[in-house]
Parts: structure tokens; C-alpha cells; sequence
């Protein structure tokens, strides 16, 4: 568990809190088994109906944390690595998802949207991804999230701007 994801259930909705807002909610290895943990539970809790994500602080998430996946890839994190856990959970999640952004979602934050029943984007919202080299794949499926998961039945994604708060 990590203190950069608050997890809490009230009135059967699961709000996962991304808490890192030093670092522009970047997320680390922690996080997504955080989150994953978070998910996991839902399917599970049968007073949790829906899964709520946000974000604290002026961003809902930067994307991934690069120092915490260097040292992963430099072996001085020897833990596994949550990020394809977490973006597995989102798809074969059951319970609604639902996602409140403000300011930038970057790269999978970009990518957790596609997997959302619905998102509420403020008016200070801005996705962006993270791959700037044409013909580069985007990375946590954005291209199975786009066309569903047997790639031949579009997802639907639904985004309502507005304010968040």
C-alpha cells in the first residue's frame, strides 16, 4: 500500500484518490498496485457499485513516474512491475468507472479515460500523449481500450466537460 493512493467506499462508490500532487500525481510502481488493490476489491465488495477516479492537487495525473520505472529497469527496484496489472484491471473491470480530471492527464492517464464508462473533464483539462514519434504504438493499450477488447466492437467514450468541483 502506498499513502499516494487514498482509497475510500461511502454510499457504494469507490474513490481512488491519486495523492502525489508534489509530483503532479506521476504515478509509481506503488501506485498502480495501489490502484490494482483498489479494483480488486470492487469486483469483490458487493457495496461497491462504482470506481471513481481523481486526482488531488491542480493535475489528475502526469503519467508514469520515469525515475521510479529507470530504477525498475536498472534493477535497483526488484519489485514487479503493477503497470500491466493495473491496466488489465481496468479492462476487465465490471463495476463502472468513472473519472473526474482536471488540469493535464498525460500518457496512462490518457489511457485510464478510454477504459471509463464516463468522464468529467473541468475546464482546466488537457490530455496529452506521451509518444511524440510517428508511427510509435502508445503504451497501456489505448489501441485495444479505442476498439474494444476482441478489436472489433467500438468503445464507446464518453466525455462531458464541465467543472469538477
Amino acid at each position: 500500500m502506498t499513502e499516494h493512493v487514498k482509497t475510500e467506499v461511502a454510499a457504494g462508490i469507490m474513490t481512488l484518490t491519486l495523492a502525489r500532487p508534489d509530483k503532479m500525481n506521476a504515478l509509481s510502481n506503488a501506485m498502480y498496485s495501489a490502484m490494482s488493490d483498489g479494483l480488486e476489491r470492487a469486483e469483490k465488495d458487493p457495496s461497491v457499485r462504482v470506481v471513481l477516479f481523481q486526482g488531488d492537487g491542480d493535475h489528475f495525473t502526469a503519467g508514469n513516474d520515469l525515475a521510479d520505472f529507470s530504477a525498475q529497469a536498472n534493477s535497483k527496484d526488484t519489485s514487479e512491475s503493477q503497470a500491466h496489472r493495473f491496466i488489465g484491471n481496468l479492462g476487465k473491470a465490471t463495476r463502472p468507472l468513472i473519472a473526474a480530471v482536471q488540469g493535464n492527464a498525460v500518457g496512462v492517464g490518457t489511457t485510464m479515460l478510454l477504459h471509463c464508462d464516463l468522464v468529467f473533464l473541468a475546464d482546466t483539462a488537457r490530455l496529452a500523449d506521451a509518444v511524440r514519434q510517428p508511427g510509435v504504438g502508445s503504451g497501456g493499450g489505448v489501441e485495444l481500450a479505442v476498439a474494444g477488447p476482441d478489436r472489433t466492437r467500438p468503445r464507446l467514450c464518453h466525455v462531458r466537460a464541465g467543472r469538477t468541483s
